[in-house]
């Protein structure tokens, strides 16, 4: 069997409303104050709200793009990167691996929503969108959950190479 790989990215509809959301009440009181006769747009106050909202309306515009899970399935182990926080596929070799299947769950009911989540009693999940993922308990105890949009391969994956 061929090497599983899978790459997701936060692209979700939701998504797009809520920057929408954002962009628009972080530029509301600019556009009031804007409106008002004696606003002066020469004032500090006006230059550093502007200045804020925009850099924060850009970094969660630059986080939503960057942010990426990679997720490769291949005779060594499963490999997983979450960017930009690590750039290099972190390896879990099987020797390390206790269990490991293709599960449902619930995002926020069981660790609170998506992206680098963790919960006291299940563990670390990296997960982008949907609910399905790859259940990992380690021989050390420790559990992690890789979200995966393409559990059915993710599963064949595993029950070919794990051994």
């Amino acid at each position: 069997m061929k090497t599983f790989y899978e790459e997701q990215q936060f692209n979700q509809p939701w998504l797009k409303i809520l920057f929408f959301f954002i962009l628009l009440v972080s530029f509301l009181p600019l556009i009031i104050l804007i409106n008002q006769e004696e606003f002066d747009t020469n004032s500090e106050e006006f230059w550093l709200l502007l200045i804020t909202n925009t850099l924060l309306v850009f970094l969660f515009l630059f986080l939503i793009r960057v942010l990426k899970l990679k997720i490769k399935i291949d005779t060594l182990g499963i490999h997983y990167a979450f960017y930009p926080f690590r750039n290099s596929l972190k390896t879990i070799l099987w020797c390390e691996i206790k269990s490991c299947e293709v599960v449902s769950y619930s995002p926020i009911g069981d660790y609170g929503g998506w992206g680098y989540r963790i919960s006291l009693k299940k563990g670390r999940a990296l997960n982008v969108k949907g609910n399905k993922g790859i259940k990992i308990e380690l021989l050390s105890g420790k559990k992690l959950l890789l979200g995966t949009q393409k559990p059915i391969e993710a599963q064949e994956a595993i029950a070919n190479f794990k051994k």
